[in-house]
Protein backbone atom coordinates (compact mmCIF):
# COMPACT_ATOMS: atom_id res chain seq x y z
CA UNK A 1 0.00 0.00 0.00
CA UNK A 2 0.75 3.39 -0.63
CA UNK A 3 0.05 7.19 1.21
CA UNK A 4 -3.34 6.73 -1.04
CA UNK A 5 -4.30 4.07 1.07
CA UNK A 6 -4.23 5.26 4.21
CA UNK A 7 -7.62 4.86 4.94
CA UNK A 8 -7.62 1.35 4.53
CA UNK A 9 -4.11 -0.11 6.23
CA UNK A 10 -5.22 -1.18 8.82
CA UNK A 11 -6.67 -5.02 9.90
CA UNK A 12 -10.80 -4.82 9.51
CA UNK A 13 -13.14 -7.28 11.22
CA UNK A 14 -16.63 -8.26 12.22
CA UNK A 15 -16.36 -5.24 14.40
CA UNK A 16 -15.71 -2.61 12.35
CA UNK A 17 -18.82 -4.03 9.96
CA UNK A 18 -21.61 -5.26 11.89
CA UNK A 19 -22.44 -1.77 13.68
CA UNK A 20 -22.59 -0.65 9.97
CA UNK A 21 -25.04 -3.59 8.68
CA UNK A 22 -27.20 -3.10 11.60
CA UNK A 23 -27.57 0.68 10.76
CA UNK A 24 -28.12 0.54 7.44
CA UNK A 25 -30.81 -2.17 7.64
CA UNK A 26 -28.34 -5.04 5.66
CA UNK A 27 -28.84 -8.83 7.32
CA UNK A 28 -27.07 -10.71 4.98
CA UNK A 29 -23.86 -9.66 3.56
CA UNK A 30 -21.27 -12.09 0.95
CA UNK A 31 -17.35 -11.91 1.67
CA UNK A 32 -15.49 -11.60 -0.83
CA UNK A 33 -11.74 -12.34 -1.04
CA UNK A 34 -9.35 -9.69 -0.81
CA UNK A 35 -5.85 -11.38 -1.13
CA UNK A 36 -4.74 -14.47 -3.68
CA UNK A 37 -3.95 -16.52 -0.58
CA UNK A 38 -5.10 -19.57 0.53
CA UNK A 39 -4.93 -18.29 4.42
CA UNK A 40 -7.21 -15.14 3.29
CA UNK A 41 -9.38 -17.45 2.30
CA UNK A 42 -9.66 -19.77 5.31
CA UNK A 43 -10.08 -16.73 7.40
CA UNK A 44 -13.17 -15.71 5.33
CA UNK A 45 -14.89 -18.83 6.49
CA UNK A 46 -13.78 -18.91 10.30
CA UNK A 47 -15.35 -15.71 10.04
CA UNK A 48 -18.49 -17.27 8.11
CA UNK A 49 -19.04 -20.32 10.58
CA UNK A 50 -19.11 -17.86 13.11
CA UNK A 51 -21.37 -14.99 12.05
CA UNK A 52 -25.11 -16.23 10.57
CA UNK A 53 -25.08 -12.74 8.97
CA UNK A 54 -22.58 -14.21 6.63
CA UNK A 55 -24.70 -15.72 3.97
CA UNK A 56 -22.31 -16.63 1.70
CA UNK A 57 -17.91 -16.51 0.54
CA UNK A 58 -16.48 -16.00 -2.60
CA UNK A 59 -12.93 -17.78 -1.78
CA UNK A 60 -9.40 -17.02 -3.92
CA UNK A 61 -8.33 -20.74 -5.50
CA UNK A 62 -5.13 -20.91 -7.64
CA UNK A 63 -6.54 -21.06 -11.17
CA UNK A 64 -3.27 -21.37 -12.86
CA UNK A 65 -2.61 -24.59 -11.46
CA UNK A 66 -5.24 -26.51 -12.21
CA UNK A 67 -4.85 -29.93 -10.11
CA UNK A 68 -3.61 -27.44 -7.36
CA UNK A 69 -7.12 -25.87 -7.76
CA UNK A 70 -8.82 -29.00 -8.06
CA UNK A 71 -7.57 -30.26 -4.42
CA UNK A 72 -8.22 -26.96 -3.18
CA UNK A 73 -12.20 -26.95 -4.79
CA UNK A 74 -12.57 -30.63 -2.80
CA UNK A 75 -11.57 -29.13 0.30
CA UNK A 76 -13.87 -25.69 -0.02
CA UNK A 77 -16.77 -28.06 -0.91
CA UNK A 78 -17.06 -29.32 2.04
CA UNK A 79 -18.05 -25.66 3.38
CA UNK A 80 -21.68 -24.96 3.48
CA UNK A 81 -21.47 -21.12 2.32
CA UNK A 82 -18.66 -21.42 -0.42
CA UNK A 83 -20.49 -20.21 -2.94
CA UNK A 84 -17.69 -18.34 -5.77
CA UNK A 85 -14.56 -17.75 -6.86
CA UNK A 86 -12.30 -14.87 -7.69
CA UNK A 87 -8.73 -13.67 -8.44
CA UNK A 88 -7.58 -10.20 -8.50
CA UNK A 89 -7.06 -10.71 -12.50
CA UNK A 90 -6.65 -6.81 -12.93
CA UNK A 91 -3.18 -7.10 -10.95
CA UNK A 92 -2.31 -9.89 -14.12
CA UNK A 93 -1.23 -8.80 -17.62
CA UNK A 94 -4.05 -8.75 -20.16
CA UNK A 95 -5.53 -11.82 -21.15
CA UNK A 96 -4.36 -13.57 -18.35
CA UNK A 97 -8.27 -15.17 -17.82
CA UNK A 98 -8.06 -17.16 -20.90
CA UNK A 99 -4.41 -18.98 -20.43
CA UNK A 100 -5.04 -22.42 -20.90
CA UNK A 101 -4.40 -23.42 -17.19
CA UNK A 102 -6.28 -20.85 -15.97
CA UNK A 103 -9.08 -21.94 -18.61
CA UNK A 104 -8.87 -25.45 -17.43
CA UNK A 105 -9.79 -24.48 -13.79
CA UNK A 106 -12.47 -22.41 -14.76
CA UNK A 107 -13.78 -25.16 -16.53
CA UNK A 108 -13.86 -26.98 -13.20
CA UNK A 109 -16.08 -23.95 -11.71
CA UNK A 110 -19.20 -24.45 -14.88
CA UNK A 111 -18.76 -28.09 -13.70
CA UNK A 112 -19.04 -27.90 -10.12
CA UNK A 113 -21.97 -25.04 -10.72
CA UNK A 114 -19.90 -22.09 -9.01
CA UNK A 115 -19.64 -18.69 -10.07
CA UNK A 116 -16.39 -16.39 -11.14
CA UNK A 117 -16.73 -13.01 -10.13
CA UNK A 118 -14.33 -10.94 -12.30
CA UNK A 119 -12.45 -7.75 -10.96
CA UNK A 120 -13.36 -6.42 -14.57
CA UNK A 121 -11.42 -2.89 -15.06
CA UNK A 122 -12.45 -1.07 -18.36
CA UNK A 123 -11.34 -1.56 -21.40
CA UNK A 124 -9.49 -4.15 -20.66
CA UNK A 125 -11.06 -7.03 -19.47
CA UNK A 126 -14.35 -6.87 -21.37
CA UNK A 127 -13.11 -9.07 -24.50
CA UNK A 128 -12.12 -12.21 -21.70
CA UNK A 129 -15.63 -11.92 -19.67
CA UNK A 130 -17.19 -12.39 -23.47
CA UNK A 131 -14.71 -15.17 -24.16
CA UNK A 132 -15.41 -17.02 -21.07
CA UNK A 133 -19.43 -16.77 -21.61
CA UNK A 134 -19.54 -17.96 -24.61
CA UNK A 135 -16.89 -21.50 -24.04
CA UNK A 136 -18.35 -21.81 -20.73
CA UNK A 137 -22.68 -21.23 -21.21
CA UNK A 138 -23.45 -22.67 -17.62
CA UNK A 139 -21.02 -20.63 -15.81
CA UNK A 140 -22.66 -17.71 -13.72
CA UNK A 141 -20.43 -14.90 -14.27
CA UNK A 142 -20.13 -11.86 -12.08
CA UNK A 143 -18.92 -8.48 -13.38
CA UNK A 144 -17.59 -6.84 -10.39
CA UNK A 145 -17.77 -2.94 -10.32
CA UNK A 146 -19.84 -2.60 -13.33
CA UNK A 147 -16.18 -2.94 -14.76
CA UNK A 148 -15.10 0.55 -13.62
CA UNK A 149 -17.33 2.89 -16.11
CA UNK A 150 -15.11 6.02 -16.44
CA UNK A 151 -17.96 8.41 -15.28
CA UNK A 152 -17.53 11.45 -16.12
CA UNK A 153 -15.48 11.09 -19.48
CA UNK A 154 -15.78 10.53 -23.17
CA UNK A 155 -15.14 7.24 -22.71
CA UNK A 156 -18.38 6.78 -20.82
CA UNK A 157 -20.15 5.72 -25.05
CA UNK A 158 -17.22 3.01 -25.22
CA UNK A 159 -17.78 1.30 -21.83
CA UNK A 160 -21.74 1.15 -22.44
CA UNK A 161 -21.19 -0.33 -25.77
CA UNK A 162 -18.55 -3.05 -23.90
CA UNK A 163 -20.80 -3.66 -21.34
CA UNK A 164 -23.68 -4.01 -23.22
CA UNK A 165 -21.72 -6.61 -25.30
CA UNK A 166 -21.19 -8.65 -22.13
CA UNK A 167 -24.79 -8.26 -20.96
CA UNK A 168 -26.08 -10.48 -24.36
CA UNK A 169 -24.78 -13.50 -22.82
CA UNK A 170 -27.44 -14.79 -20.11
CA UNK A 171 -24.83 -16.44 -17.85
CA UNK A 172 -23.06 -12.42 -17.26
CA UNK A 173 -24.48 -10.49 -14.26
CA UNK A 174 -23.06 -7.43 -12.86
CA UNK A 175 -22.62 -5.87 -9.51
CA UNK A 176 -23.01 -2.25 -8.57
CA UNK A 177 -20.42 -1.68 -6.27
CA UNK A 178 -17.19 0.73 -6.52
CA UNK A 179 -18.67 3.46 -8.28
CA UNK A 180 -17.39 6.03 -5.84
CA UNK A 181 -13.68 4.88 -5.97
CA UNK A 182 -14.16 5.15 -10.14
CA UNK A 183 -14.13 8.81 -9.23
CA UNK A 184 -12.08 11.26 -7.90
CA UNK A 185 -13.58 13.91 -6.52
CA UNK A 186 -14.30 13.46 -3.09
CA UNK A 187 -17.94 15.50 -2.73
CA UNK A 188 -19.08 13.10 -5.27
CA UNK A 189 -23.45 12.61 -5.11
CA UNK A 190 -25.82 9.84 -6.23
CA UNK A 191 -26.54 11.81 -9.14
CA UNK A 192 -22.66 11.35 -10.19
CA UNK A 193 -23.79 7.45 -9.98
CA UNK A 194 -26.84 7.55 -11.74
CA UNK A 195 -25.51 7.79 -15.15
CA UNK A 196 -23.72 4.43 -14.73
CA UNK A 197 -26.68 2.95 -13.07
CA UNK A 198 -28.94 3.66 -15.92
CA UNK A 199 -26.68 1.76 -18.24
CA UNK A 200 -26.32 -1.08 -16.64
CA UNK A 201 -30.48 -1.70 -16.15
CA UNK A 202 -30.67 -0.85 -19.89
CA UNK A 203 -28.00 -3.86 -20.98
CA UNK A 204 -28.84 -6.09 -18.20
CA UNK A 205 -32.38 -5.21 -16.76
CA UNK A 206 -33.27 -6.02 -13.26
CA UNK A 207 -32.96 -9.26 -12.98
CA UNK A 208 -28.77 -9.09 -13.60
CA UNK A 209 -27.80 -6.72 -11.51
CA UNK A 210 -27.16 -6.40 -7.93
CA UNK A 211 -25.14 -4.11 -5.72
CA UNK A 212 -22.19 -4.51 -3.33
CA UNK A 213 -20.44 -1.93 -0.84
CA UNK A 214 -17.15 -2.71 -2.02
CA UNK A 215 -16.30 -2.44 1.64
CA UNK A 216 -13.39 -1.44 3.53
CA UNK A 217 -12.13 -0.37 -0.14
CA UNK A 218 -14.84 2.14 -0.60
CA UNK A 219 -13.32 3.95 2.39
CA UNK A 220 -10.88 5.41 0.16
CA UNK A 221 -13.11 7.95 -1.48
CA UNK A 222 -16.28 7.78 1.48
CA UNK A 223 -17.49 6.75 4.55
CA UNK A 224 -19.45 3.32 4.59
CA UNK A 225 -23.25 4.76 5.52
CA UNK A 226 -22.54 7.99 2.61
CA UNK A 227 -21.31 5.04 -0.29
CA UNK A 228 -23.91 2.75 0.50
CA UNK A 229 -27.08 5.74 1.25
CA UNK A 230 -26.37 7.49 -1.91
CA UNK A 231 -25.73 4.26 -3.98
CA UNK A 232 -29.42 2.98 -2.43
CA UNK A 233 -30.53 6.38 -3.49
CA UNK A 234 -29.12 5.98 -7.25
CA UNK A 235 -30.76 2.76 -7.04
CA UNK A 236 -33.98 3.88 -6.29
CA UNK A 237 -33.79 7.02 -8.26
CA UNK A 238 -33.30 5.20 -11.64
CA UNK A 239 -35.30 2.04 -10.68
CA UNK A 240 -37.78 2.75 -8.11
CA UNK A 241 -40.04 -0.39 -9.15
CA UNK A 242 -36.97 -2.67 -8.77
CA UNK A 243 -35.16 -1.35 -5.92
CA UNK A 244 -35.67 -4.42 -3.36
CA UNK A 245 -34.33 -7.10 -5.83
CA UNK A 246 -31.20 -4.51 -7.28
CA UNK A 247 -30.60 -3.86 -3.10
CA UNK A 248 -30.43 -7.46 -1.68
CA UNK A 249 -33.08 -9.78 -3.80
CA UNK A 250 -31.12 -10.51 -6.55
CA UNK A 251 -28.10 -11.35 -4.58
CA UNK A 252 -29.60 -13.30 -2.08
CA UNK A 253 -30.83 -15.69 -5.68
CA UNK A 254 -28.27 -15.49 -7.53
CA UNK A 255 -25.93 -16.66 -4.15
CA UNK A 256 -27.57 -19.24 -3.46
CA UNK A 257 -28.28 -20.55 -6.81
CA UNK A 258 -24.60 -21.70 -6.51
CA UNK A 259 -24.83 -25.28 -5.44
CA UNK A 260 -21.34 -27.59 -3.68
CA UNK A 261 -21.63 -31.27 -5.85
CA UNK A 262 -19.10 -33.23 -5.68
CA UNK A 263 -15.83 -32.73 -7.81
CA UNK A 264 -16.85 -34.43 -11.08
Amino acid sequence: MTAEHAAIARPFGPDDIVPLLERNGIDRVVLVQGACLDSDTDYLFDEAERSDWIAAVTAWVSLEQPERAAQRLDELQARDKFRAVRHLSHNEPDHWLVRPAVLESIAMLEDRELILEVPVVFPRHFDDVISLAARFPRLQIVIDHLGKPPIGTPEMTRWARELGSAAAYSNVVAKVSGLNTALDWPDWTAEDLRPAIEVALECFGPERLMCGSDWPYSLLNGEFDRVWGLTSRAIVDAAPDHAEQLLGGNASRIYRRARRVGRS
